[in-house]
Formats: structure tokens, C-alpha cells, sequence
């Protein structure tokens, strides 16, 4: 039975500062996968779209799917609707023909819906735990996000494992991105890769897997440390001397890795690092071009990071760090724990991040010091007090940003990023 697949942001996923203001849940990564990636994978559907908050209705990036209001959906079509916080690691091929739940560890997380079934209603989709039972329910294979830092404390280990099972792949020409088909992976046991010739002068230790896509630019002195976990390269992307890249590692097409040292990341297309890095998450044309310290940070599309701009991942005493989060500031359990950062910040020359500081979209900071561990989003200045950054300059900017790297802001994604803005500044 053919099924389209959704995924929807309940309330909680909603609430994922910073990063749920300017993009559906579904878009966050987690490993080496957007959710709506793996999600696909794992159902071996076609993905339908993203049912998220109103304002982002028309969200789209790199021609992936849109952001939908439910009432698009077509009803009579087999849907599967899964929750953007489930991790599902293997999905049964075939669905049952009538509605069913479908839960992890006994907590429903989405709903199996057959042609002509109704859809649940906006208060099941904010909470679905708490909707009506369906006539059936069906047990899923996985884990339920709870905490929008989980997807800086489970990142290295699900990126080891993505990479290891070959769920991307360096080149376009093998498929660029995640490798479709059933299941949750291929074993790599079982489709051995051979390693590539490197240039004289590169260094390759650790007995690791490394895959480098077409076009790739190695420049010597380069240290490749496979040991801790496999390194994949996508097409175009350069690492200059000197460098050295620890695995786990995935470094997305375009993006250049301009020397430091660079560890258990995730790099997304076209963004440019250097410096130490360690245990980051960069979703995609982000910029830290000079020296500075980014540790177990999560960084949004857009980002610009000045030169020296440092984060600290842990806190003087060692105690766990604490995190603003739409519930208030409430503790993560972490010893290490940097920033997070929406789309679209900025910072100026020698900004210092607290511990587990949160960025709000959009926000410029100058100035030195962050001198809070929240900022609201589309501030202009380092303090939760500063004025917000005028509508028709944060616009403007964000077109000359992203023309910069061949991309339009489309009229959709800046009617976004307005309305995040007028949500925000309480004219809306």
C-alpha cells in the first residue's frame, strides 16, 4: 500500500528554542540526517511535507519540502503522520488498513491513517499522547526527543553510526545525501568501501571509514584521524593546511574546512570553519572563518560568527548546565553543553558565549560579552534589553547574506521570516 509521510510539530517541539521560530522541527538534524531525511528512509515513503506553527506555512529550503497547514492534505490519500520528536529506527513495509496508533515504548507518537480516515484534530496533533485511542496500535523501533539539547548529546554517537551504516554518501554521482530504501541502514560489513588514493602530504590515521566525494581539495598537511570514527567528504568540499579532521565527521557539498582542529561534527552545505570545533552541529551555509572555540554547540542555517567569537561548554564549578527553554531555565544533566544559535545571528569581533547560551533568530550581537544566557530573538545588541532589529534592515541583510552564496530569499521564506518577526515584536 502506497502511504505519503508528514511529520508534525507537537507543542513541545514548538517550544525548541531558538531554532522553531524560523523552521519546522522536521529540519533539524540529528546524526548525519534531517528528521524528515530519516524518516523517509526508514518508511520508504514519499515525504509529503511538514505540518508545523502558521507563520511558516510556505518554509522551504534547497527545493525540499514545504511547510503545510494540515488542511492541504488530501484525504483521499494513505497518510502517515509521525511526531518531528520520534527517532524511528525501522518501520513495517506493510500498514495496517485501518487507523492506527503508532507508538514508541507505549507512548503514541503519530497515527497510520488509510484513505478516507479523518484527521486528527489540532489538539491531537499539539498532543498526541493525550488523543483518543484508533482502532489499532502498532509498537515502533526508536526514541522520542524529548529536550531540544539532545540533538547536541546524541549527535557524535548517531553520526558515528549514520556514517559507519553509509546512510549518506560523499558524491553526487553515487546519490548525494541519505541513501533511500527500507530499514535503518545498511550494514558497511556488508558493502565494504575502499579508501581513496589521497594526495602526497595528506596524513591518514586510524582504521576508520573515509569516503570523499568528487571534486574534493586536500591540501597537504592535512591530518585525517579516522580512529574515533568514519570521515565523509561531499562533493566540492576542501580542507586546507593545516587541519586536522577527526571523525566522526560529515563535511556536506561546498563547505570548506579552512584549518584548526575539527572534530565530531556535523559541517551542512556550503559553511565555512576554522579553528577548534568539537562536537558541533552546523545546519548549512554558516560562516566561522577565523580562529575561536565552538564546542558542543548547535548552529542555525545563516549564522555568521566573528572572528575569535568563543563559546564555553562548561561550566567553573562542573556542574551541570542549565538551559533556557520554554518551560524556563531547567537542567539538562550535562557537564558539557554549549550554545545554541538560530538563524540568521550574527556576532562581532571577540564575542564570548556563555555556558548552554541560547540565541534567538536573527539577533546581532556586538559588543564582546554575552552577558545573559538568553536572548530573545531579533535583538540588535548583546542584552535581552536591546531594541530589536528593524524588520526592513534584518530583511535586507538576510538577502545580501544569502545572495552572497548564490541563493535568493524567495518571496515564501521572507513572508517566514516576517511573520517570525511580527510574532516576536507583538505587532502581528
Amino acid at each position: 500500500m502506497t502511504a505519503r509521510l508528514y511529520l508534525f510539530d507537537d507543542a513541545r517541539a514548538r517550544r525548541w528554542q531558538p531554532f522553531t521560530l524560523t523552521r519546522p522541527a522536521g529540519e533539524l538534524v540529528l546524526g548525519a540526517l534531517r528528521s524528515w531525511e530519516r524518516a523517509a528512509r526508514v518508511w520508504g515513503a514519499e515525504y509529503g511535507g511538514h505540518l508545523a506553527a502558521a507563520h511558516l506555512a510556505g518554509f522551504r529550503e534547497d527545493g525540499g519540502p514545504a511547510a503545510l497547514a494540515s488542511s492541504a492534505l488530501g484525504g483521499d490519500e494513505h497518510r502517515i503522520l509521525v511526531s518531528s520528536r520520534a527517532v524511528v529506527r525501522a518501520a513495517p513495509r506493510e500498514l495496517p488498513s485501518v487507523p492506527t496508533d503508532l507508538c514508541i515504548d507505549g507512548v503514541r507518537v503519530g497515527w497510520n491513517l488509510p484513505p478516507d480516515t479523518r484527521l486528527p484534530d489540532p489538539g491531537a496533533l499539539a498532543d498526541p499522547a493525550g488523543a483518543h485511542p484508533a482502532q489499532a496500535q502498532l509498537e515502533l523501533d526508536g526514541f522520542v526527543l524529548e529536550n531540544v539539547w539532545e540533538l547536541v548529546e546524541r549527535a557524535p554517537a548517531q553520526l558515528r553510526e549514520d556514517l559507519t551504516n553509509g546512510v549518506v554518501t560523499a558524491s553526487a554521482r553515487s546519490g548525494a545525501g541519505p541513501v533511500p530504501g527500507p530499514g535503518a541502514g545498511t550494514n558497511a560489513a556488508e558493502a565494504p568501501r575502499e579508501r581513496p588514493v589521497l594526495p602526497p602530504g595528506v596524513h591518514l590515521s586510524g582504521d576508520g571509514p573515509l569516503s570523499v566525494g568528487a571534486g574534493v581539495t586536500i591540501e597537504p598537511g592535512v591530518v585525517l584521524d579516522a580512529g574515533p570514527g568514519p570521515i565523509v567528504l561531499g562533493d566540492g568540499v576542501r580542507v586546507c593546511a593545516p587541519a586536522r579532521v577527526e571523525g566522526p565527521l560529515y563535511a556536506a557539498r561546498g563547505s570548506t574546512i579552512l584549518g584548526g582542529r575539527v572534530s565530531a561534527s556535523y559541517i551542512g552545505p556550503v559553511c565555512r570553519i576554522r579553528g577548534e570545533v568539537e562536537g558541533c552541529v552546523f545546519l548549512g551555509y554558516d560562516n566561522k572563518a577565523h580562529d575561536g572555540f565552538l564546542g558542543h554547540a548547535y548552529v542555525g542555517r545563516w549564522v555568521n560568527l566573528g572572528a575569535l567569537t568563543t563559546n564555553s561548554n562548561l561550566r567553573s564549578d562542573y556542574r551541570p548546565v542549565r538551559l533556557r527553554t520554554g518551560r524556563g531555565d531547567v537542567p539538562t544533566g550535562l557537564t558539557k553543553l554549549g550554545c545554541f544559535l538560530g538563524d540568521h545571528v550574527k556576532t562581532g569581533i571577540g564575542t564570548l558565549l556563555n555556558t548552554g547560551a541560547v540565541v534567538g533568530a536573527g539577533c546581532n550581537l556586538f559588543g564582546g560579552t554575552a552577558p545573559t544566557n538568553y536572548l530573545p530573538p531579533f535583538r540588535w545588541g548583546g542584552s535581552p534589553d536591546a531594541p530589536l532589529f528593524r524588520l526592513d534592515r534584518f530583511l535586507d541583510t538576510a538577502a545580501r547574506v544569502m545572495s552572497r552564496r548564490g541563493v535568493q530569499l524567495t518571496p515564501q521564506m521572507r513572508g517566514v521570516l516576517e511573520r517570525a518577526w511580527l510574532s516576536v515584536s507583538g505587532t502581528s
